[in-house]
């Protein structure tokens, strides 16, 4: 109910000059919009996930906006510098990607290099190199892929029942149990992908063909020099894509996290950073400024101004959930005034 209305007052806008009006304005020019992306589509990641990934063809489609929009697409650190300054050009706007995963180098990076756009990739070190299928992750996917099938719980999930993975609802709570069954196990990292090469093949899944995809694994060490060595700037995002509510371990997520990206990139500090699924707190802002970091993002909805503390930036979430429309009312500025549920 609220998307058909958003898209039928962006409908009305456009019509009406006021989207026009409003991107070029002095109220827009003053303003920074980051995007977020969290995973561009391998094989059929956008149909199994469409809040978090996007289709390739989606994001050409967005790309192309962003360029025959003529939209001053930036850098990330050159915009946080910009904005501070108050020096923002029109319609600024930064490509950010979260985790790292192969997709970028798969699926975005191609495309961004076709347009010649710079983006930020917000690394989590951890699964960078020990090589394995992020498990949250690859559970959720599996049991997506085999959705025409039962999940016997005793083998998987440490209860005496069958899941119908055909029901979302059923689907999720599987997911949950897995995750906890292994978190009390204890499993370690091979342990959990041991556990994944037996809940794909009770449910049919070609899990070799996943391994061979690299769906839901980060990027290599090389992958990630690559990109960086071509301009794609490698920015904080924890270790072990975590916030710990204790000062040692949070700082220490932070120490190691740039400390793995320095020697991967062979570059200097990385000095910007994204709170992992989007956990903030006030605690944290003192021991991220005690580590030089310069700017953080958050999942909070709305454009970055020069007022905003930098350690809590807001960012759109690009996905498939947003419309064509929905995106161009972000990049022009209006949608900032339309009715929006929080995250």
């Amino acid at each position: 109910m609220l998307k058909r209305l958003k898209q039928a007052l962006l409908g009305l806008a456009s019509a009406a000059g006021v989207t026009a009006l409003v991107a070029r304005s002095g109220w827009r020019r003053r303003r920074l919009l980051v995007l977020c992306y969290h995973g561009v589509s391998i094989d059929d990641e956008h149909e199994w996930n469409p809040s978090l990934f996007v289709s390739r063809e989606v994001l050409r489609e967005r790309l192309t906006i962003l360029k025959s929009g003529g939209y001053a697409v930036l850098g990330l650190g050159e915009a946080v510098k910009l904005m501070r300054e108050g020096r923002l050009p029109p319609g600024a706007v930064t490509l950010t990607f979260d985790d790292g995963n192969h997709d970028f180098y798969a699926s975005a990076w191609p495309l961004l290099k076709e347009f010649g756009l710079p983006a930020t990739v917000y690394l989590t070190t951890y699964y960078c190199r020990d090589q394995r299928a992020v498990f949250d992750m690859v559970v959720s996917y599996v049991l997506w892929k085999g959705r025409d099938r039962r999940l016997d719980g005793a083998a998987f999930a440490g209860e005496a029942r069958t899941f119908g993975l055909g029901s979302s609802g059923e689907r999720r709570e599987a997911y949950d149990r897995i995750l906890e069954h292994a978190a009390k196990a204890g499993l370690d990292a091979a342990q959990k992908d041991e556990l994944v090469q037996r809940l794909a093949a009770h449910l049919g899944v070609d899990y070799e063909r996943i391994r061979a995809q690299r769906i839901v694994y980060l990027m290599t060490p090389d992958e990630v020099k690559a990109v960086a060595t071509a301009g794609v700037e490698i920015e904080l995002h924890s270790h072990r894509h975590r916030t710990p509510a204790d000062e040692d371990l949070f700082r220490r997520e932070i120490r190691e996290n740039r400390q793995a990206i320095a020697e991967i990139t062979g570059t200097g500090a990385a000095s910007h950073f994204c709170y992992p699924s989007g956990v903030t707190d006030s605690h944290f802002l003192p021991w991220l400024r005690a580590e030089g970091v310069q700017s953080a993002t958050t999942l909070e909805v709305s454009f970055a101004t020069r007022d905003r503390d930098p350690l809590m930036l807001p960012r759109i979430i690009d996905c498939m959930t947003l419309s064509r429309g929905e995106f161009e009312g972000w990049l022009a500025g209006v949608s900032a005034f339309l009715p929006r549920r929080k995250y």
